[in-house]
């Protein structure tokens, strides 16, 4: 197993939230844009993430998938794309997300996701 720890020069990569997103209309979401830099999904202990360099922002882990949450679109949308070949290292995409209503329980707001590969 590899233990990860921080030194003086390096630190470890940040984790994009999904909670800075707002937008609760599918016909404005917020857009995130970003260049794959490392294509495979790799687990930890909570999600299943890639790492992407978000424009503005830099170098971010992308959660795809949360362990406590059924909600698995976005990895699904993702693997699809990566198995096809139209996302690998070095590939520009654009996440689209927005928080939608639950189709079982009209309470509950659940945070939906487009994916699209720009290269």
């Amino acid at each position: 197993m590899k233990v990860r720890t921080m030194s003086e020069n390096k630190t470890l990569t940040p984790y994009f939230h999904w909670g800075e997103c707002k937008s609760t209309d599918e016909n404005n979401p917020d857009v995130i844009c970003c260049k794959i830099v490392d294509a495979e999904p790799t687990a930890t202990t909570y999600s299943t993430n890639i790492d992407a360099e978000i424009k503005d922002k830099g170098l971010h882990k992308i959660p795809l998938h949360n362990f406590e949450s059924a909600n698995k679109a976005l990895l699904n949308e993702f693997l699809k794309l990566w198995r096809e070949g139209k996302i690998k290292d070095g590939s520009s995409i654009v996440i689209s997300t927005w928080l939608g209503v639950s189709t079982k329980n009209a309470e509950r707001k659940l945070r939906r996701w487009k994916i699209t590969s720009t290269s």
